[in-house]
């Protein structure tokens, strides 16, 4: 079963990335990771502050925050540091002797669309991608932010219940 479960995966991420400029079109009103600007304004519209820079490649980023919970926003699929297709949405938490993988999975058996992990530094981070080949609507998007702050919200209260002396 673990063979096939491997396969599944490695043909998700070929056919992915399978996608030609022509595919990454934005059309006028949509909200389009190979044009940053849109997913710039579309934050700003919903009230988050919503910084556009450039990473070490030369792929866009944005900073922001939410919460009180600083966050990026990387972008994919690029090529030469335009046309990405796909967002994704990040932070991550200070290390702790009790972030362990299993405590990143309990998250992860009990909630939906943000991804918990840890690093070799004992760094607790969390994702949440989309993709936005084709284009997403306003309200979709807006949906999007809030699903991410909500879950930012439930993680807070999660590490609360796991962690009881957490202030």
């Amino acid at each position: 079963m673990y063979k096939l479960i491997l396969a599944a995966a490695a043909s998700i991420s070929v056919s992915g990335a399978a996608y030609s400029n022509d595919d990454n079109i934005c059309e006028k009103g949509l909200i389009c990771a190979s044009e940053p600007a849109t997913i710039v304004a579309a934050m700003q519209e919903e009230g988050y502050r919503a910084k556009l820079e450039k990473d070490k490649r030369g792929d866009p980023i944005i900073r922001s925050e939410v919460s009180g919970y600083e966050f990026e926003v990387y972008f994919y699929g690029c090529v030469e540091g335009k046309n990405c297709n796909t967002i994704q949405f990040y932070t991550g938490f200070s290390a702790e002797d009790d972030n362990t993988p299993d405590y990143a999975n309990k998250w992860n058996t009990e909630k939906r669309f943000i991804k918990a992990y840890t690093n070799e530094k004992k760094e607790l981070l969390l994702e949440y991608d989309i993709s936005t080949v084709g284009g997403v609507n306003k309200r979709n998007f807006a949906d999007t932010l809030d699903w991410w702050a909500t879950m930012l919200g439930e993680f807070s209260q999660f590490v609360k219940a796991q962690k009881p002396n957490t202030k």
